[in-house]
């Protein structure tokens, strides 16, 4: 049973009765664009069914808000509505990344927790062969844009391939102090969240003449700092056979070559380097 702190707080804003809410098993997101749902409500298999065009306005941001920071520990997981058939998923999933969720937990800021479950748990989902957009989908809609980069992120192992790496690193520099690291951590870890300054990742929805344009502005910008690399993801069958498309206009472009390609049929990873000569060896950066 989700907590009463939660109940209450949904029972605010969404005008329903705390004694229905107390059964609710599920939180459904929707697209009401494709269902016959226009309003918050519960349905017959007591799932809380909330429209995604809900999510506007004051309601809709307190909404919002609410899922964001206590859906999780109330519910054990936000759940888009294509996602999964039951919550038994998500109950059964969750033991399994408890080790990743203690451990970053006590770096990142306390407000990107239930974030980092989410992710977590998206990334459990697309391991496993499950689909994963709707679910991709419904954290940008809950977290905003740095939510769908700490959930490609994630997905591309960058929890233990990088952020783990540089926390190691920066408690090391500081001596063993784990405060002086954490300071420096978050400094890093909020410009890598919301800016990606090394790291594209191809979404599906935007054309492949926007990509190139944004993957070559970036790349040009990165050389004025300093930086003369980008790694480049595509999860998806989608995404990998749009990246193989593009890539040879982008090197055209910009000049950069493949320095490192990892592939499969549902996954890409292209690591693309600038000669130096494009570079001011004056500057540095990132």
């Amino acid at each position: 049973m989700p907590k009463k702190g939660f109940l209450d707080a949904l029972k605010k804003i969404t005008g329903i009765d705390l004694p229905k809410l107390k059964n609710i098993v599920q939180i459904k997101l929707v697209n009401s664009s494709n269902n016959s749902f226009s309003l918050i409500h519960i349905d017959n298999s007591k799932n809380l069914i909330i429209p995604l065009d809900k999510l506007n306005g004051d309601r809709g941001r307190e909404l919002k808000q609410l899922l964001r920071n206590d859906a999780l520990d109330a519910a054990g997981a936000i759940i888009a509505e294509n996602s999964m058939p039951t919550v038994q998923t998500v109950l059964d999933t969750l033991p399994s990344i408890d080790n990743e969720v203690a451990k970053f937990s006590a770096i990142i800021p306390s407000a990107d927790i239930p974030l980092l479950k989410s992710c977590l748990y998206l990334r459990s989902r697309y391991l496993s062969g499950a689909p994963v957009e709707d679910l991709k989908r419904q954290i940008v809609s809950v977290y905003g844009q740095r939510g769908g980069n700490f959930a490609n992120l994630v997905s591309a192992g960058y929890l233990e391939t990088w952020f783990s790496p540089l926390y190691d690193g920066l408690t090391a520099s500081s001596q063993g102090d784990a405060e002086e690291a954490k300071v420096k951590f978050r400094g890093l870890y909020k410009t890598i969240v919301n800016e990606l300054p090394w790291t594209e990742f191809i979404c599906v929805y935007t054309s492949a003449a926007k990509t190139i344009d944004h993957i070559v502005a970036k790349l040009n910008r990165n050389a004025e700092n300093g930086v003369r690399y980008m790694n480049i993801h595509g999860i998806g069958a989608k995404n990998v056979k749009k990246l193989e498309k593009i890539l040879p206009e982008i090197e055209t472009q910009t000049g950069a070559v493949r320095v490192r390609i990892d592939q499969d049929t549902t996954r890409i990873f292209v690591r693309l380097e600038l000669p130096v000569k494009q570079l001011d060896s004056g500057k540095s950066g990132f």
